[in-house]
């Protein structure tokens, strides 16, 4: 049960508004037991459990001021906005009051007692307090905080900066707007969260991305259901974040009314500065533009507006023709986008929006994709659709993210190819002023980071870069459709720090290398010196206890908020904070989860689609491996990516192929497209390899292949064993579920390697290598070496002569870097030995259990 800031009191004047220790207390007693379900993410705020820092800190923060704090109301629309009975959370109707009340709640947790909140400084501020607001609000942020030291962080930036007037120390924590100051809340309690230190602070910062969002897709690839499966819902509803149209025993729960869920979800998305949120799936149903559903949509804006989130929705290309409008329907013919029926469609359906959300951001579109109708179908390109739409909007400061994931089979043979060839033109296209680019300004074309599909590891798209003219958002796949859904432990911040700081080697358009020009540069504008920014976040928001579906998914979310605001943060300092905030902060816990954290992702390649092999997926749900799948269409057909043949695997993108490499600047196009020069983990991705070809470790192709595949299944052991040690250090429901979640992980690893192997084995015509593994082991036995054993086994038949020894005297590994421990020996036989080999490999550390069964020689 969250604490709240319900049970203060607001005075006036000086007076204080505190949160009773008996209800902190026991709020926090509920959370700290051992049935603790998640369900507060990161923001749990556990009292401060070393006593020496808790000291300190309650040194430092003894008051909390927050002036003016309800005067500038938040627009509400929705007259009967209320929280659902028995809720714990509650409705704040400006953001320097969710600033405050995240104080209250927050520092009472973290402090373990009450801190009142003054509505004014006084005559003199009080030792230790800590002071939130703007210039605007707050006359002790204009005494201590000048508009020139607020100028450089924007809208949304803030600053955090101590304060000593003789024995007086304080903090201020200012924006230039309340949401800014409610960013600088959230870090300011992170950095307690984290047991950094609160004092001698000179804090600056302000998001390198203007607009970072969410696009939220209901129940298509949701793993955060609140059934057994995780897919769907129970009561009646559908298993989503938010309740349009539940059904039975949770038919009162439908919005208007606010359950505590959705403001727990928007409080997290402010404590890392995610501001949208598109709350529908791509495929869109036309039901969210109709009177009934924008009346709900008004009253869920209303409860993010505090925490500076805005909503915007996913449409149909062909709404207008749904008879749901009628009369304010057009006919096919109609649908002309460069004429006044379609556009002035599109310009009344956005003022009823806006008439009920004035901050309604805009329309995300899919369009001419997977069945989606576009502006193709009626003989028009996607720049002629999206200034259509985007010219309806933008007299209503709205915008249109059009989705560039199209790949029609016509355009191409290669489906990497097809989006630039779709797009590149538009981008190039020279205006009658001279410039170039026929999208409109309030466009943003929203690219996936790789050229196919959301997979564990991909090139980044050509299209960043050379889109010169056109605002370019980056999408990310937050929800886990390739990379584990909600069975496997994978953190996906490595995959998206590799991406984001790949260099694209964009030059200029005399050919010169751009001085900033990583990926990074490209999606915050300054590359190409784009002022309206963009990165979304494709997300499964769900109705399970804890949000996510996987405790540690809850990571992947926080890491999205936190790269979005600062794509140059370190991956791995993202998941210490993390784990600080949500699981513990003691020492060999942090740094035990976040090891584990840090070479999952790797893992996941290794097991699923190493070296550039990609999209083996089985087409039902996109989890398991099925590489020997052929379906209608090629292109969604694993044997199409990977190509198995006699000679070798992999698709042939070079010059002497598809020539997709074309497509990127100079130094990739000659990188990736030269077997001898492209990067080893893209090798599958650019080339048709032979079984033979020579890897950069000595090993043939083949075998380098097979090791991979079972690495990545020896570091998900590791990570069992490892996380089984942590039970005494974490709380018992989480263990448990993480427990039995790394339990499936195991046994679909080694699905998705002996899957694969094996069907490779029919092309490759070769058997498994072995001796020659980073975990390759020889034992002695009676005096016997015994060796050649498949990494891939579980379990090894071992003969032992008549009378003698079933002992293993001796275990010999293939590389000095191993270890091995020999966990139990045979007594007798037939009998059983362990053999625990252990080693740090590239991406963390892998273990092998060899499991002997000692059996009588019946030939010797």
């Amino acid at each position: 049960m969250p604490v709240t800031a319900a049970a203060g009191l607001v005075g006036t004047g000086g007076s204080a508004w505190a949160v009773g220790r008996e209800e902190v207390v026991a709020a926090l007693r509920t959370t700290a037991d051992g049935n603790y379900d998640g369900s507060d993410l990161w923001l749990r705020y556990m009292p401060v459990s070393d006593p020496g820092l808790l000291r300190k800190y309650r040194e430092s923060v003894t008051t909390v001021i927050v002036e003016n704090a309800d005067r500038n109301k938040v627009y509400r629309h929705s007259t009967n906005l209320s929280m659902a009975p028995g809720s714990t959370e509650r409705l704040v109707e400006t953001t320097l009051a969710a600033a405050r009340d995240e104080l209250v709640r927050g520092l009472g947790g973290l402090l373990d007692q009450a801190v009142p909140v003054k509505t004014s400084p006084g005559d003199r501020i009080p030792d230790g307090a800590v002071i939130v607001g703007t210039r605007d609000s707050s006359s002790a942020v204009r005494q201590y905080t000048s508009a020139d030291d607020l100028a450089p962080v924007g809208d949304d930036g803030y600053l955090i900066r101590s304060f000593s007037r003789g024995t007086q120390r304080f903090t201020v924590i200012a924006g230039n707007t309340e949401a800014g100051a409610l960013y600088g809340t959230f870090a300011f309690l992170r950095r307690l969260q984290t047991h950094k230190p609160i004092t001698r602070l000179d804090i600056s910062e302000s998001p390198r991305v203007k607009n970072r969002h969410l696009n939220n897709w209901e129940t298509v690839r949701l793993y955060a259901g609140n059934n057994a499966s995780g897919t769907g819902g129970l009561s009646g509803e559908n298993g989503t974040i938010f309740n349009f149209a539940a059904t039975g025993a949770s038919a009162g729960r439908n919005l208007p009314v606010i359950l505590d869920r959705y403001i727990v979800v928007a409080r997290a998305m402010a404590s890392v500065g995610i501001n949208g949120i598109t709350i529908n799936l791509v495929n869109a149903d036309n039901v969210y533009l109709t009177a009934q559903y924008i009346a709900q949509e008004a009253a869920l804006a209303d409860a993010l507006r505090p925490y500076g989130i805005k909503i915007a929705l996913s449409i149909n290309y062909t709404a207008p023709t749904d008879p749901r409008f009628a009369p304010d329907t057009l006919t096919n013919e109609q649908l002309d986008p460069h004429g006044d029926e379609f556009r002035g469609w599109w310009n009344r359906r956005a003022r009823m929006l806006r008439d009920s959300i004035p901050d309604f951001t805009g329309f995300t579109v899919k369009a001419n994709s997977e069945g989606q109708p576009g502006p193709q179908d009626f003989g028009d390109d996607h720049g002629d659709g999206a200034n259509a739409i985007a010219a309806a909007v933008a007299p209503l400061g709205m915008k249109i993210y059009w989705r560039t994931f199209v790949y029609n089979a016509d355009v191409d043979e290669d489906r990497l190819k097809r989006a630039y060839l779709e797009f590149g033109y538009i981008d190039d296209e020279r205006r009658p002023d001279g410039t170039r680019g026929r999208f409109l300004d309030n466009v943003f074309l929203q690219t996936k980071n790789g050229p196919l599909d959301f997979q564990a590891r991909e090139p980044v798209h050509p299209m960043f870069g050379r889109m010169e003219n056109t605002n370019q958002a980056l999408e990310l796949q937050v929800t886990q459709e390739y990379t584990g859904q909600d069975e496997m432990l994978c953190y996906l911040a490595p995959m998206w720090e590799e991406v984001l700081k790949t260099d694209t080697y964009a030059t200029d358009e005399r050919g010169r290398l751009l001085g900033k020009r990583l990926m990074g540069h490209i999606v915050d504008g300054t590359a190409q010196r784009h002022s309206d920014t963009a990165i979304v976040g494709v997300a499964n928001l769900g109705n399970a206890d804890n949000v996510t579906g996987h405790h540690f998914s809850q990571a992947n979310l926080f890491a999205f908020g936190r790269q979005s605001w600062d794509w140059t943060l370190d991956s791995a300092d993202i998941a210490a904070d993390w784990v600080r905030m949500t699981w513990s902060n003691r020492e060999h816990v942090v740094g035990t989860i976040v090891k584990m954290m840090m070479g999952s992702w790797e893992a996941l390649v290794s097991y699923q689609t190493p070296l550039g092999i990609a999209h083996q997926f089985r087409s039902s749900d996109h989890y398991g491996p099925n590489p020997a799948e052929r379906l209608a269409r090629d292109d969604w057909s694993p044997v199409y990516y990977n190509k198995a043949d006699s000679v070798g695997l992999g698709y042939d993108r070079s010059p002497t192929g598809s020539d997709f490499t074309a497509q990127y600047f100079p130094t990739l196009e000659a990188r990736y497209g030269n077997i001898g020069t492209v990067p080893e983990n893209l090798l599958m991705w650019f080339h048709h390899v032979s079984w033979d070809h020579r890897m950069r470790s000595g090993r043939i192709f083949w075998d380098e292949l097979v090791y991979r595949y079972q690495m990545g299944v020896q570091y998900v052991t590791w990570m069992r064993l490892t996380w089984d040690s942590l039970q005494p250090s974490l709380d018992a429901r989480r263990f448990s579920e993480v427990k039995a979640k790394l339990a499936i992980h195991e046994a679909d690893a080694g699905d998705w390697r002996d899957t694969c192997v094996n069907y490779w084995k029919e092309f490759s015509g070769r058997d498994n290598p072995v001796d020659d593994g980073p975990l390759s082991i020889k034992i002695v036995v009676n005096g016997r070496t015994i060796g050649g054993f498949d990494l891939s086994a579980s379990s090894y038949t071992i003969p032992v002569a008549a009378g003698a020894s079933p002992k293993i005297t001796k275990v010999k590994p293939a590389d000095r870097a191993a270890r091995y421990e020999i966990l139990s020996q045979a007594d007798d036989v037939p009998g059983q030995a362990i053999v625990r080999v252990t080693k740090e490999d590239f991406f963390g550390p892998i273990v092998k259990n060899y499991v002997f069964i000692m059996e009588h020689d019946t030939v010797l």
